[in-house]
């Protein structure tokens, strides 16, 4: 269809009919050549009609309809400047034979960033032809052609930097995915199967950081297989991908998202993740929130803004067969969706900053980077060009961004001059960073035999209880990875049936570096006689007993421990730092559990299987001669007395 419409702009509208009638050359053997060459293009059959062109404007250098062919046909070859200098050619031979070349030859401006040209060619259109069919297409692309003009005469700060030899080949490499501690890359490349050069498939590859420097990649060869895997999205632990596999005979569309995860080193074999994420149409771009609550991805299925739209889909839990269970879809609405095509969605791992790219939004031509923050009522940010030269007149897609916010990875061959697709990575400006996030990392052991357990792992953010993420650790070596939004506080905790829950806090809400994560590995105490858990996430004001509300889920995560395990008996335990007197010391730890005993008490639990002492200052875990030491040695704590 593009190819009839572009055909009638250009030829037909100068008042020629497809015979070849009423042409603008005398020479009777020019015209013959035109005709033979307007047949070849409706066969298709481009170098053909080239051929015959050049032989018609070897007749008759001011053949205008044949340089209008001409520049039809480089269009379709995708040789813009080429195209241009036959549309100039039109124009020098008769300004003004027919106004709709100076339409055309904006638009071939536009797709080389020859804005101003683009600019001028558009404003010529307008003033010459006010009333033509092409008015406000002009007039839209005359603001697209301001819009990038702007763009690209206030550059934003960008500096692109190879990923390195063990990332980047002779063959396409792009869609890069990446943990949230920044040490694992999963990326699609392009290959020739068994070293044909002739035949290609996309294929998965990974590589791990070691001192700043990305090792030799290597194949994932548990998922790998002799079709196309590509457009994958790697889960901030590690511990999932989700990847876009197309034209499978048990398929649900013409492209869909399957997933696969990492058990004791090894990838599970894919499986479609069912509906309603996938349906009878294209589905595929995965990006999974790294709180697991979300998959982000793009489709054309009905009911979008246009072509392809961002949708997103929300995990309620797994079905007994182990397959995820999913919310109906959800449009991301106007703010980012337009008529046009959005793809390549990647969500940050602060969840709530999304980066896209769009045929559509105001840009520098072809497809932009842009992103878009949610907001509190869940509502999206109109989007914001990332700017120039992150965006180019060229493509732009599958841009991710690390876990501080500091660091983005996109796929590019304008840095190779054309040739093939590598992975590249750049500094963010700050107005188009996201929120940095943090993590804790680490291991789940059994304290007495330092076995690895798999134990369930919760982030709860302590201003209003709402539970942030909800983990695993891995069964094999109790390993697990957590993200942590900088800007909050939350309450950290470990559970794991006969063992006594562990718990910690992190306070994030005033300052903390996201370049400083914590590392740790947690021994969880089985349930025994004389084992002990601090209760970190009890807090009391400076001097005071009285529990602050902020206690309320430590003290109801104790609540359900006791009625979980109903026939064991607990001891309260208060311990101070040793600032104040003895005696201040040993009644304020006193009231302090006393308090505790009461919260349980109030919530019905026995006095029988409860009781509670204060310790003063005579038990330190850590030195007094430190903020952090003295902080340490200020806790709550409870002992099983009875099993």
């Amino acid at each position: 269809m593009q190819r009839i419409i572009i055909l009638l702009i250009l030829i037909l509208n100068y008042g020629i009919s497809c015979l070849g009638q009423d042409l603008s050359t005398n020479d009777k053997r020019a015209e013959k050549y035109f005709n033979e060459a307007l047949e070849f293009y409706r066969n298709r059959t481009n170098i053909n009609a080239l051929e015959k062109l050049y032989e018609a404007l070897q007749r008759d250098d001011n053949f205008i309809e044949a340089y209008l062919l001409k520049a039809d046909i480089y269009a379709e070859l995708d040789s813009v400047s080429k195209q241009i200098e036959s549309l100039k050619k039109v124009i020098e031979i008769s300004p003004l034979s027919n106004m709709n070349v100076y339409y055309v030859l904006g638009t071939a401006y536009l797709k080389t960033g020859e804005y101003q040209k683009a600019k001028d060619s558009f404003q010529k259109y307008l003033e010459i032809n006010p009333n033509g069919s092409l008015l406000e297409k002009a007039k839209q692309n005359l603001s697209k052609a301001n819009f990038a003009l702007n763009l690209y005469l206030n550059p934003v700060p960008y500096s692109a930097n190879s990923l390195g030899e063990g990332i980047n080949s002779e063959f396409n490499e792009y869609w890069p995915s990446i943990t949230v501690d920044n040490e694992t890359l999963v990326f699609t490349r392009l290959a020739p199967v068994e070293s044909s050069n002739i035949t290609f498939q996309e294929d998965f590859y990974t590589s791990t950081q070691n001192n700043g420097k990305w090792e030799k990649a290597t194949a994932i060869i548990d998922i790998n297989t002799t079709d196309n895997e590509g457009a994958q999205s790697i889960s901030a632990d590690g511990k999932l991908l989700f990847f876009t596999i197309c034209s499978q005979s048990k398929g649900m569309g013409s492209c869909d998202i399957y997933f696969s995860s990492l058990e004791n080193g090894v990838w599970s074999l894919p499986q479609n993740v069912g509906s309603p994420v996938n349906s009878s149409s294209w589905e595929s771009q995965p990006s999974i929130s790294a709180n697991g609550e979300y998959l982000y991805f793009a489709s054309n299925r009905e009911g979008g803004k246009g072509g392809m739209d961002i949708w997103r889909c929300k995990l309620n839990g797994l079905k007994n067969n182990g397959l995820p269970l999913w919310s109906s879809p959800e449009n991301l609405g106007d703010s980012i969706n337009t008529s046009g095509d959005e793809m390549s969605p990647f969500i940050h791992s602060d969840n709530k900053t999304l980066y896209f790219a769009s045929d559509s939004w105001p840009g520098m031509g072809g497809i932009d980077l842009f992103v878009s923050r949610q907001k509190n009522d869940e509502s999206w940010t109109e989007s914001q060009n990332l700017g120039y030269p992150i965006n180019t007149w060229n493509d732009e897609t599958g841009l991710i961004v690390n876990a501080t916010g500091e660091t983005a990875y996109f796929s590019t061959n304008r840095e190779t001059a054309g040739e093939n697709m590598d992975l590249y990575s750049f500094n963010m400006y700050d107005e188009i960073r996201p929120s940095p996030v943090s993590y804790v990392k680490g291991h789940i052991l059994d304290k007495n035999t330092e076995d690895p357990l798999f134990a369930n792992i919760q982030l709860i953010d302590l201003d209003n209880e709402s539970l942030e993420m909800e983990i695993s650790s891995d069964k094999t070596d109790g390993s697990f990875l957590m993200c942590l939004p900088i800007g909050k506080d939350f309450a950290f905790n470990v559970e794991k049936e006969g063992y006594l829950f562990y718990s910690e806090s992190f306070m994030l809400h005033d300052a903390h570096s996201e370049d400083d994560p914590f590392i740790t590995d947690i021994q969880l105490s089985p349930i025994e006689v004389g084992n002990s858990t601090i209760l970190r996430n009890i807090f009391f004001d400076t001097d005071s007993y009285e529990l602050l509300e902020q206690s309320n889920i430590e003290l109801n995560k104790l609540v359900s421990f006791l009625k979980e395990n109903p026939t064991i008996a607990i001891e309260i335990g208060g311990h101070t730092d040793s600032m104040g007197t003895e005696e201040y010391n040993m009644k304020l730890s006193e009231a302090r559990a006393k308090s505790v005993f009461d919260f349980l008490e109030n919530e019905g639990i026995p006095e029988s299987r409860i009781t509670y002492k204060g310790y003063g200052m005579t038990i330190p875990i850590d030195t007094n001669e430190t903020d952090e030491g003295r902080a340490n040695n200020r806790r709550t704590e409870f002992t099983i007395t009875r099993n």
